[in-house]
């Protein structure tokens, strides 16, 4: 189908649905003076694993016609991102972004009105520095440029990658900073959510390349000042090779700082990885996980090839509404033994989350109380296993018997 036509029917068959970039599920923008964009952690969906560098304005509305028919727009995931490869760097003569015209042939503007007319947002890539990852733009010496080239085309979010910036020996703290003021001073007035995608280790380009202040691990210090969210490890995996221990790894490294995080600024873990490699028990404890972490949620996944197994963890309305609670806090470790963790997040209203997690490949007994997680006292508690939907109601002590590399997952309140 021609991308006019596919246009079209996607206007037809897409309920038209509003966004409001100034609040709400899904919504995509950046904490300002005045107005709070992101009050819960952001969702939608992203192309990196999904689409493996390959893709067209066909196929991306091929994509957002299924977030919509699937249910998963309804649910929240409203962002649609175009990752690395959108844009292979190509600039006119008075530096100004050509794209592809074979790749995007009515123009990314077009494709934003689209997107906006139902009811989703658009993301876009670029890097710190003159050229990103792969064959990839950069946005330096191009800052409020290509900024202003976003804003008038009606993108909402921007990620910004590091390894341009990391090649020219530039310093994260500094060069986001002039970003987040380059979206504030945008000449369209437009709101923009900023994702921090500084995803270096210590070490990782080579003997103390970079250094920790100059890493993911301390974007923490100026994320909250400078964007909507930032990554706190590197990429949990590469398209269709995403393990359970990567899972892990970037858990336990979110998990470092949760004090950063809160409503209009978020601690990012990475991508959600459904079919990338992980069984169904794995990828369900990242989500489970997520959840707790208080982190966006961006899939990234062909959605024309989804298994009915991740559609149906990525849409349990339950976990969502852990992650997007209100309150903005993010969960942590109150104990562990042996591969088994228990984590828990305070909500709202008194409500306390509990994950009880498996890390291991045999099944564990795990077990906590009220006190240790921070429940108001009370006589008894109702409790909702948040997988299962079983509910019950008892006294101040929560176990499970937890599978293999699994998660369960409580939601649990006073009992009125």
């Amino acid at each position: 189908m021609r991308a006019g036509k596919l246009a079209s029917a996607l206007a037809l068959t897409l309920a038209v649905c509003a966004t409001a970039l100034a609040g709400g599920t899904g919504a995509a923008g950046a904490a300002t003076a005045k107005t709070l964009l992101s009050p819960t952690p952001y969702m939608g969906w992203d192309t990196y694993f999904a689409l493996r560098g390959g893709f067209t304005e066909t196929t991306i509305l091929t994509q957002a016609n299924l977030l919509k028919t699937t249910g998963l727009e309804a649910d929240g995931y409203s962002i649609v991102w175009l990752d690395a490869t959108w844009w292979q760097g190509k600039r006119d003569a008075a530096g100004n972004i050509v794209v592809n015209p074979a790749q995007w042939p009515h123009g990314i503007a077009w494709l934003a009105r689209t997107l906006h007319q139902n009811g989703f947002t658009l993301g876009v890539y670029t890097d710190a520095g003159s050229t990103g990852c792969g064959v990839n733009g950069g946005a330096f010496g191009h800052y409020q440029q290509d900024i202003d080239t976003f804003a008038k085309w009606g993108v909402d979010a921007v990620k910004v990658d590091w390894c341009g910036g990391s090649a020219q020996g530039l310093d994260p703290a500094t060069q986001y900073a002039l970003l987040r003021q380059a979206i504030l001073a945008n000449s369209s007035h437009r709101p923009m959510m900023l994702n921090i995608c500084n995803f270096l280790q210590p070490g990782q380009k080579g003997p103390n390349l970079p250094v920790f202040g100059q890493s993911a691990f301390f974007s923490y210090s100026f994320g909250p000042t400078s964007g909507t969210s930032w990554r706190t490890d590197t990429d949990v995996g590469v398209p269709g090779n995403v393990t359970y221990g990567s899972v892990l790894r970037n858990l336990d490294a979110d998990g470092t700082q949760p004090g950063a995080a809160g409503p209009g600024h978020w601690n990012d873990p990475d991508y959600l990885a459904p079919d990338q490699g992980m069984n169904a028990a794995q990828f369900r404890s990242q989500f489970s996980m997520w959840a707790m972490l208080a982190a966006p949620l961006m899939i990234s996944d062909d959605l024309t090839t989804m298994s009915k197994s991740a559609l149906q963890t990525v849409t349990n309305k339950q976990v969502i509404a852990i992650d997007q609670d209100p309150a903005g806090i993010q969960g942590t470790e109150v104990s562990a033994s042996g591969n088994g963790e228990v984590w828990s997040r305070q909500l709202l209203n008194g409500q306390v989350a509990i994950a009880f997690l498996n890390r291991g490949s045999t099944a564990v007994s795990l077990s906590t109380t009220a006190a240790l997680v921070a429940l108001p006292q009370a006589a008894r508690y109702s409790v909702t296993n948040v997988w299962s939907g079983q509910a019950f109601t008892g006294g101040g002590s929560f176990s499970a018997q937890v599978p293999a590399n699994s998660t369960v997952l409580l939601r649990v309140k006073p009992a009125s």
